[in-house]
């Protein structure tokens, strides 16, 4: 059997603009931006917790409150995987995802639109990559 693997990502010239407003914790210091789930063709795909890198920084045109998020990932679809048959055709696409900020502490879930404001959500890339396995000469 072999892995189709997916690079899910979100470039850092295009980011996820937020606008903080919780005071319990800031991006980076208490609380951990997470990409939850991808949605690919349709189809929703949940992300293990540690199955994408995200990035999170100040962001100094955003003034106070201002942060930015980008993210890059790599996730493998085993042959008998559910979700394998809407890996199968895709090369390069736009997805949309699930954005998250998890306090590192106490485990809370930040309220969109309570404890922060999303200002600017494009849409992120995927890419599928051969996932064939290296034979030994």
């Amino acid at each position: 059997m072999s892995n189709v693997l997916v690079n899910f990502r979100l470039n850092p010239d295009r980011p996820i603009r937020v606008k903080w407003l919780a005071t319990d914790g800031v991006p980076g210091d208490g609380y951990k931006a997470q990409i939850t789930a991808v949605k690919l063709q349709g189809k929703t795909l949940q992300m293990d917790n540690s199955a994408i890198l995200e990035q999170t920084a100040p962001d100094a045109a955003g003034g106070i409150g201002g942060y930015l998020v980008t993210f890059n990932g790599m996730v493998g679809f085993a042959e008998t995987h559910p979700d394998r048959k809407h890996v199968e055709a895709l090369t390069d696409a736009e997805i949309e995802y699930e954005l998250a900020f998890v306090h590192e502490d106490s485990g809370r879930v930040a309220v969109e639109n309570e404890d922060y404001r999303v200002l600017e959500r494009p849409a992120a890339m995927a890419h599928k990559i051969s996932g064939r396995t290296p034979t030994n000469a």
